[in-house]
């Protein structure tokens, strides 16, 4: 049975029983039984206050990437909606969490900033890419990043640059109510032709080697210290493993991929398996890179 919510809460932008299905690249999961949408940083710092308050624990859910579901939701998820704008000051440049991270990147290449062209494969929210630090081809976004906003799980805005140990691979020091308003990166200035270039090279190195035409959820391991998830897999003769509707990528073995009906209880088998079989032939234990919500 749902717990009734504070009035004060059921003021600010909500739906009801929003399918995950909706909610995440993935396509799985239960229902959203409360999906709060702030569409200004004054609306989000009262529902983080207003929980804080009653007690009441929440999630914070970005572009839907990068997760799992396995289940319904019956905590308030918070998904900001702020305005797209974005911001140059000089080289510069600043941007609001729910802004696309793929977006972002080909803002930049626009403005002739270079700096972000790796991450212009990388699905998601820019708030959800600073949490986990996201990277790819030796990049992540703590190279860049000066200055990030965020609310705590009391509510407080802080503003503040990053310190040492902060942000590590794949992960920083954010707890799951801490909510990621903006982010200010420095790059650096370039020509708009060649830093162009650059974005279509890294897409098209992804779209050859992963399965961008399935629904996934990205990678859903870490790369273990010297090695990779994905040839691990391969090596282990995963590609192609199946449950249900979920399956292990033939295009890259670290992306499980959704053939059109999978379930989220395939998916949390799928995983279990490919882990027990990395173990059992490398004695390699892998870590999920995804987030789980249960």
């Amino acid at each position: 049975m749902l717990h009734p919510l504070p009035d004060d809460l059921l003021k600010l932008p909500h739906r009801r029983e929003v399918p995950f299905a909706r909610l995440t690249t993935l396509g799985v999961g239960g229902v959203c039984h409360w999906l709060f949408e702030p569409t200004t940083e004054a609306e989000a710092s009262q529902f983080v206050r207003t929980c804080h308050r009653e007690g009441l624990e929440f999630r914070v859910l970005g572009g839907g990437s990068n997760l799992v579901v396995l289940g319904d939701v019956t905590a308030p998820v918070l998904r900001l909606r702020l305005p797209f704008a974005v911001e140059c000051h000089g080289t510069e440049m600043t941007a609001p969490a729910s802004h696309g991270h793929i977006a972002l990147a080909e803002a930049a290449a626009q403005a002739g900033l270079s700096g972000l062209e790796w991450a212009s494969g990388i699905p998601g929210s820019l708030g959800g890419a600073i949490r986990m630090n996201a990277g790819a081809y030796g990049h992540e976004w703590v190279q860049v990043l000066i200055r990030y906003r965020f609310l705590t799980p009391e509510g407080e805005l802080i503003e503040k640059a990053p310190e040492p140990g902060e942000f590590q691979y794949r992960k920083s020091w954010f707890g799951r109510e801490h909510v990621v308003l903006s982010a200010t990166a420095s790059l650096v200035e370039g020509d708009p032709a060649r830093i162009r270039a650059q974005v279509a090279e890294y897409r098209g190195r992804r779209g050859t080697s992963q399965p961008l035409s399935k629904r996934n959820a990205g990678c859903i391991f870490k790369n273990p210290p010297g090695a990779s998830a994905g040839r691990l897999i391969d090596a282990a003769g995963l590609k192609g493993m199946r449950v249900g509707d979920a399956e292990v990528s033939v295009e890259h073995g670290n992306f499980l991929v959704n053939l059109g009906h999978a379930r989220a209880e395939d998916f949390a088998e799928l995983m279990a398996q490919v882990r027990d079989q990395v173990r059992a032939t490398h004695g390699v234990e892998l870590e999920p890179e995804v987030e789980i919500w249960r």
